[in-house]
């Protein structure tokens, strides 16, 4: 007797539902794989766009630290160009640690530039940092 012979009807059955499942599996498995390696490339792309625009911004408010602290300013102010320098070389530049607050850390830094221009009182340096406001993204969540 032939091994087709020997099995049952419903042994059959299974088989060709198994299948069914199988593909369907293996299916699903492909389609999550695909999505994620194209899901990353698009996340890869969006965040190095955000990274460079929040690199500039960042370059931009360490040259005019460093511009300001060639000058005489009254020790308050100096006190606020270190702790703002300071906040910018502390800036994360690595995705190394997970835990990182990024975007507190962003807001911190823009909150004490803000400070820093209102103890400077300069319109020119208010002018400024509105039309940065006015460009910069919302990289919050």
């Amino acid at each position: 007797m032939s091994d087709a012979a020997s099995r049952d009807i419903n042994d059959l059955f299974d088989d060709i539902v198994l299948t069914e499942e199988k593909h369907a599996r293996q299916g699903y498995e492909e389609g999550i794989s695909e999505g994620r390696t194209q899901g990353n490339h698009e996340g890869y792309q969006l965040g190095y766009a955000q990274g460079v625009q929040l690199g500039a911004e960042l370059g931009a408010i360490y040259g005019q630290v460093v511009a300001q602290q060639q000058q005489q300013h009254t020790e308050k102010v100096q006190r606020t160009l270190h702790q703002l320098r300071q906040l910018i070389e502390q800036f994360p530049r690595s995705n190394d640690d997970p835990e990182a607050d990024i975007i507190g850390a962003i807001e911190h830094i823009r909150n004490t530039h803000r400070r820093f221009c209102a103890q400077l009182g300069n319109k020119q340096q208010k002018q400024s940092g509105s039309l940065a406001q006015e460009q910069r993204k919302d990289y919050s969540f």
